[in-house]
């Protein structure tokens, strides 16, 4: 492994430095200002890696409050403030022929919590250049991308959720660019939400397209899946206990702020076990994916996929542990029609991943991740891929996350990238 030693210290540093300057800022995501909880409260290990606390905060629909004062009334109960949070991070990525740095890499605009004693939400707004279109002063029409970083809609979900015989029981309805119908409601940090996984590019899921991912992974070499993984919009119904949970839903593979004419809405089954084990929170389960889908006029297409994941959380020696294990398939196209999830109809895609990440001392996690995937595109044929990853994680503070990863991917591919990341919450 050839790590570029010196400019990836000298990178850190400044990192560090950064920090320090920006430490009495006291910055505080969205749902630590509602609940008056630290990060650490609901993250294991790390955001975005959600422990037992964070599955039931999540679960009970974002509704807990704690020490923030809310507006109580016939019907109404809500926080006197919006919560909002502002999630960026800092980049420095280093490959074989490139060198890359981002500042901001990433930034989003979160908002989120109760809106009722059973109702909550979730709004991600990422900011991004914006392809544009108009006409110049000659009444000609012109095509280009903004220069400025503008708020584009990325994810919302709004849900509802209220006890019988000890079940919660939900219902939602969401919209997300990129992370699947998962994104309606889940629990685990597998990786089957494309947000929500300890070392991002680490599972089968996205390995397939199933969900969007970025950065060096699998699914860019591959090609970038089959034009727009991860998109969906749909309603669902949800059960949860803590030893298990059910969500089953209906949705259609695109996003779209407008009215859907006529859409054919596809089939999303989610089931769960989450029992605890000798100190372990474990979580074992599967997605089937079914059914049909189709917006407006485009022809109908087949939604069908199957993954399986375990997790385990706990620790070893006092040492924070976790292990995530992924599998994922996409069905090949028949001859008559195509599916969504695998547009060729050479052979099935699947792929396979192995996480494990270690607290080896106090805020820092070393992480050690393998991903086996094949893959078929028309262009291109069969292609198998593999992706090594080795990870440090360490929290200089519960809102402040600085990573260091190196991936190298080979298989038919033959590829190395090294990335220091911060990322920070206001």
């Amino acid at each position: 492994m050839d790590f570029p030693k010196k400019t990836v210290f000298s990178f850190l540093v400044a990192l560090l430095v950064l920090v320090v300057e920006i430490d009495t800022a006291e910055a505080i995501p969205a749902f630590s200002r509602q609940t008056s909880q630290s990060c650490s409260s609901c993250h294991s290990q790390h955001f975005p890696t959600l422990n037992a606390f964070g599955r039931t905060f999540k679960a009970n629909g974002y509704t807990m409050v704690a020490g923030q004062k809310t507006v109580e009334g016939k019907d109404v109960s809500l926080p006197q403030s919006l919560n909002l949070a502002l999630v960026g991070a800092l980049q420095y990525i280093k490959g074989k022929e490139e060198t890359e740095t981002g500042f901001p890499a990433s930034l989003s605009l979160y908002a989120g919590g109760r809106m009722g004693q059973k109702s909550g939400f979730l709004l991600e707004l990422p900011f991004e250049k914006t392809g544009v279109e108009g006409t110049d002063s000659m009444g000609q029409q012109i095509e280009g991308e903004s220069h400025a970083a503008l708020a584009n809609f990325g994810s919302l979900k709004w849900n509802y959720v209220t006890q019988y015989k000890g079940i919660n029981v939900g219902i939602n309805a969401y919209s997300s660019e990129g992370t699947g119908p998962a994104y309606g409601y889940e629990l685990l940090s597998t990786g089957a939400m494309g947000m929500s996984v300890p070392l991002g590019g680490v599972n089968a899921m996205g390995a397939i397209g199933l969900h969007k991912e970025h950065g060096a992974t699998l699914m860019s070499q591959f090609g970038g899946g089959h034009g727009g993984p991860g998109a969906a919009t749909g309603f669902g119904l949800s059960a949860q206990t803590s030893n298990w949970f059910v969500y089953v839903s209906q949705y259609y593979n695109k996003q779209m702020l407008e009215h859907v004419q006529d859409p054919s809405l596809a089939s999303y089954l989610r089931a769960a076990w989450t029992p605890r084990f000798r100190g372990f929170d474990l979580g074992m389960g599967v997605q089937i994916y079914t059914g049909k889908t189709k917006t407006g006029t485009e022809s109908s297409m087949d939604a069908k996929a199957f993954t399986a994941d375990f997790q385990a959380q706990g620790e070893v020696r006092g040492m924070p542990l976790g292990v995530y294990i992924t599998y994922a398939n996409a069905p090949k196209s028949s001859a008559t029609t195509k599916n969504w999830y695998n547009g060729s109809d050479e052979g099935d895609n699947s792929a396979y991943a192995v996480l494990t990440e270690l607290g080896v001392v106090r805020n820092l996690a070393l992480a050690l991740g393998y991903v086996n995937a094949t893959y078929h595109s028309h262009d291109a044929g069969k292609m198998n891929g593999t992706s090594t990853v080795v990870g440090l994680n360490y929290l200089l503070a519960a809102n402040k996350r600085c990573e260091l990863k190196y991936v190298d991917i080979g298989g038919d591919f033959n590829d190395a990238t090294t990335i220091a990341t911060l990322q920070i919450g206001f």
